[in-house]
């Protein structure tokens, strides 16, 4: 086994990874760090009147506007856990496979030196053989040298038989040529298994140097494992913070929103005691009521006029499309709108109303009340035409009340399906929806 410029460059790109990605999360989770600690900074419970509702509506604002930050920061962080997770698992994986090599070489290093050993073994049992075989030889020569020359004539004269002589000299023969060609056999094999030997121990070289690389690479794998563990750590922990900090703006914020609905509760309790003093003192003139009244609105061609004096700007109109309907109304909104004055369009009779919406908030959804409106007032008006006024903070008029022109009829909210603070402001004739600013054209 070795270790190629391929398995290099790959071991190689692998930390270089690593490292881009370790610091590329790194100025993100920074970032929120210093964001979620400003925000904590700006998130202080405030003492308030509970009768200044200025103060109440901003700082229900900035509540909400802390929520959203807060909210954003969760998020993003979330996102952020989900990748650095999965990034440490792989990481963990990563580790894990390197471990598994390591584990692998360690069993090739050792199944390499069984196997050196076994050839150092042979070596050595043929280094033995030859040496036995020399020692033979060496026997045989020194007892031919202790008997004196042996020459060819004695051989002959010695023989007894002319077969006689033939085996001896063929005995003789015989023994050079075995011990020459067992000497050169040993030899041979020696050199084979010495090279195989230094082929083994090349082998075991190379292990040895993979094994160090590998370990070296798990060495920093490690490193950079722990440091991301304490990144994800401090992930967790914005985490935490940001939800608590949600939660304990959410409680300051169900006080204020109670403060705020206790305000316009009492105001309506006063208004709502006026307007029956005023039915009792004006039992004899028809049940007529006529409140709040403002006299100096501009009248439309048609004989409306605006619906909430002193803000124009709608956020919605007639036509917006809605995906599955149409508005069918215009929104009117603007800054500081909550709580403002909605008067009657046009002299008429109040065929319909609600208040018994609490949930004057923006919201995602409906609360269910009102049928979506929220707290509303529905107005008929002679020649079929009706006005309907929505997700208002409380209604100041009842059902059967005859209003006038410019009459304060409730107060800006945001009940019922209702993002923020704005009046809904519907028109219809004969029962059919039509567009309101048709009435305010100059």
């Amino acid at each position: 086994m070795k270790i190629t410029k391929r398995k290099f460059k790959a071991v190689l790109c692998a930390i270089l990874s690593v490292c881009v990605l370790t610091f590329s999360v790194y100025p993100v989770f920074a970032a929120e760090q210093e964001s979620t600690e400003t925000v904590t900074e700006e998130t202080q419970a405030t003492t308030i009147d509970p009768n200044d509702i200025d103060a109440l509506e901003s700082r229900r604002q900035e509540l909400q506007a802390q929520s959203d930050k807060y909210q954003q920061i969760l998020e993003k962080t979330k996102e952020n856990i989900a990748d650095q997770e999965e990034y440490v698992n792989a990481l963990v994986s990563k580790v894990k496979v390197l471990d598994d090599k390591i584990e692998i070489s360690h069993r090739s290093i050792n199944d390499l030196n069984d196997k050196i050993q076994d050839k150092q073994a042979a070596i050595d049992d043929a280094n033995k053989k030859i040496e036995d075989q020399m020692n033979t030889l060496r026997n045989r020569l020194r007892n031919i040298y202790m008997a004196g020359n042996t020459t060819d004539l004695e051989i002959i004269f010695g023989a007894k038989s002319f077969s006689d002589f033939l085996d001896k000299m063929e005995l003789v023969e015989a023994l050079s040529d075995y011990d020459n060609n067992l000497i050169t056999s040993i030899q041979g094999d020696l050199e084979n298994i010495s090279k195989e030997k230094a082929e083994l121990e090349k082998d075991m070289d190379s292990l040895e140097a993979e094994e160090a690389s590998l370990e070296s690479d798990q060495q920093e794998l490690n490193k950079i494992l722990e440091e991301n563990k304490e990144l994800l750590a401090g992930l967790y922990k914005t985490s935490d913070k940001a939800t608590s900090e949600i939660q304990n703006g959410a409680l300051e914020s169900d006080d204020i929103e109670k403060a705020i609905s206790n305000y316009y509760a009492e105001k309506a309790r006063l208004e709502a005691e006026r307007a029956e003093q005023e039915r009792n003192n004006n039992s004899n003139s028809g049940g007529s009521s006529s409140g709040t009244i403002h006299g100096d609105l501009d009248i439309s061609p048609s004989g409306f006029v605006w619906p909430c004096p002193g803000y124009y700007y709608l956020t919605s109109e007639w036509n917006e499309d809605r995906g599955s309907y149409n508005h069918g109304a215009i929104d009117i909104a603007d800054s500081g709108i909550m709580g403002a004055d909605v008067v009657a369009a046009k002299e008429g009779v109040v065929i319909d109303s609600y208040n018994g919406c609490y949930h004057n908030w923006g919201k995602d959804g409906s609360c269910g009340c009102g049928g979506g409106y929220g707290n509303y007032v529905m107005i008929a008006h002679d020649n079929g035409k009706m006005t309907v006024y929505g997700h208002l903070s409380t209604t100041m008029v009842y059902t059967g009340q005859h209003v006038y022109q410019g009459q304060v009829i409730g107060f800006v909210g945001s009940t019922g399906y209702s993002t923020g603070a704005h009046l809904h402001f519907e028109t219809r004739l004969n029962g059919v929806k039509y567009n309101p600013m048709t009435e305010y054209q100059s």
